[in-house]
């Protein structure tokens, strides 16, 4: 008996130390892509101009947009494109609006690619009227094709956070929560 309350006792002790050390994921499906995002994630609504759903992560002081979207919709889409080609089309199509003169005053740079996986992830700058660098906004971007659908996220540090992601920590958020 005393064997039995002993292999329960640390059983238990196991699984609790495993659960607390596992990590815990927010899953998140749109038009039928599946994606499991790291941390605690809420949603808030629906961006409808943009199809861009809005998640927020309150302990993390972050917001992410994600959408899905069909590449057909698309004034850059052309019947019998590669899905690389597709991805690069929109990504210029994203990048040359952000990088040309819309009133914005915003830099823009790609970060990392991935041909394998099919994925760009760049960022967006947006400098402060102000000219205060510390007020600048950073997102960080990741646009992929997968399954015939265009999808973007878009991974933004809130201002008021003391220590906002760094860029590794933001790309490795934004590739953990595309692959599967």
């Amino acid at each position: 008996m005393k064997l039995n309350i002993k292999l329960f006792s640390i059983f238990i002790l196991l699984l609790a130390s495993i659960s607390s050390f596992a990590q815990k994921k927010t899953p998140f499906q749109i038009n039928g892509e599946l994606f499991e995002i790291p941390g605690k994630w809420e949603y808030k609504n629906q961006l409808k101009q943009s199809g861009q759903f809005h998640l927020s992560n309150k302990d993390e002081k972050i917001n992410l947009l994600i959408s899905v979207r069909k590449p057909e919709k698309f004034e850059f889409y052309k019947e019998g494109i590669t899905e690389k080609e597709l991805l690069n089309a929109f990504y210029k199509w994203e990048y040359d609006y952000w990088a040309s003169s819309t009133g914005v005053k915003a830099e823009v740079s790609e970060v990392k690619r991935n041909e394998e996986k099919n994925y760009i992830i760049w960022k967006i700058i947006i400098k402060d009227k102000s000219q205060d660098v510390s007020k600048d906004k950073t997102s960080y971007l990741l646009y992929a094709v997968r399954n015939n659908n265009l999808i973007s996220f878009n991974l933004t540090n809130n201002t008021d956070k003391k220590n906002p992601l760094t860029e590794t920590e933001s790309v490795e958020l934004l590739e953990k929560t595309y692959s599967k």
